[in-house]
């Protein structure tokens, strides 16, 4: 059987090297999509490897699609979590760049001509780039569960009482331990952990360095498309709308589940990873048209 994707690579300015899966467009070619994965586990997800998955969906239907493994996740090692340390700001200011950098010169296409999808973390990491202009801006900035918690003393108990587990497991094994317990692909680096949960503590997004990523956010000027499960408890349609409502060319979010005509309910993975949100990937397809 022929191997239904390619590898590349992408260098970051520090030195780290990033893989990079690509699933080239049947037939004519009519873009090119980055698909950007959530915290603890990477790429895999959107099946760059895999018959009838996400990826191969929009490959059948004539685009290009690249999946990157940020650093410290997937393929994309080392740097390792624990033994190496990287913050959020870190994939922002050097990954993404890179990422943009390595798709376009391997599609022979502008960055600007690039679709990016950003799920989650990757969704956080696309807009806070795109605010600091980090990145160019692409024809379209597709945001799937995307949200930050930013809660302060007065936020949900249950958000709360999680995030101040995950900071202090993290501050005491010098990383997240997301493998050991079972909970997703890849651990997550001390200082990674430290700044987003010090984000719901103070309830402001922002770098290390103070730059205030949500008031970046009402700068950008890319067209975006927002989307959520109805299922999702780590990003609620209320936590996404909160989110989108912060970026001046979304388009009205789209709550995918059984009362709007979906399958099901889906929660924070199944987006991409169950066949029955085929037609919502077909959705897609026909709006990037």
């Amino acid at each position: 059987m022929a191997r239904l994707h390619d590898e590349l690579d992408a260098r970051t300015a520090d030195g780290v090297t990033l893989a990079i899966a690509r699933v080239r467009a049947r037939g004519e070619r009519r873009g090119v999509i980055v698909c950007l994965h959530a915290m603890m586990t990477d790429g895999r997800y959107f099946g760059a490897r895999r018959p009838g998955s996400f990826a191969a969906t929009l490959a059948e239907h004539g685009y290009d699609v690249l999946v990157p493994d940020f650093r410290g996740h997937g393929r994309s090692r080392p740097p390792t979590a624990g033994p190496d340390d990287w913050s959020f700001d870190d994939l922002v200011e050097l990954d993404l760049p890179a990422i943009v950098a390595a798709a376009a010169r391997s599609s022979e296409c502008a960055p600007e001509d690039l679709v990016l999808l950003g799920h989650s973390l990757g969704g956080l990491v696309a807009t806070a780039a795109l605010g600091t202009a980090r990145i160019p801006s692409p024809r379209l900035l597709m945001l799937p569960a995307t949200a930050v918690w930013l809660l302060g003393p007065h936020g949900g108990l249950r958000r709360r009482a999680l995030m101040a587990v995950y900071r202090n497991v993290t501050a005491m094994l010098g990383r997240a331990p997301v493998r050991a317990l079972r909970i997703g692909a890849a651990d997550e680096a001390a200082t990674y952990v430290k700044q987003l949960t010090g984000w719901t503590i103070a309830a402001r997004w922002t770098s290390l360095g103070g730059i205030d990523y949500q008031a970046a956010a009402h700068e950008i000027t890319t067209p975006v498309l927002p989307f959520v499960g109805a299922g999702d408890w780590m990003c609620t349609p209320r936590d996404a709308a909160g989110f989108a409502g912060h970026l001046v060319c979304a388009a009205p979010l789209r709550i995918v589940g059984k009362m709007f005509g979906d399958a099901l309910d889906p929660d924070h993975f199944e987006l991409f990873t169950r066949p029955e949100m085929r037609p919502l990937w077909l959705d897609l397809v026909d709006r990037l048209r």
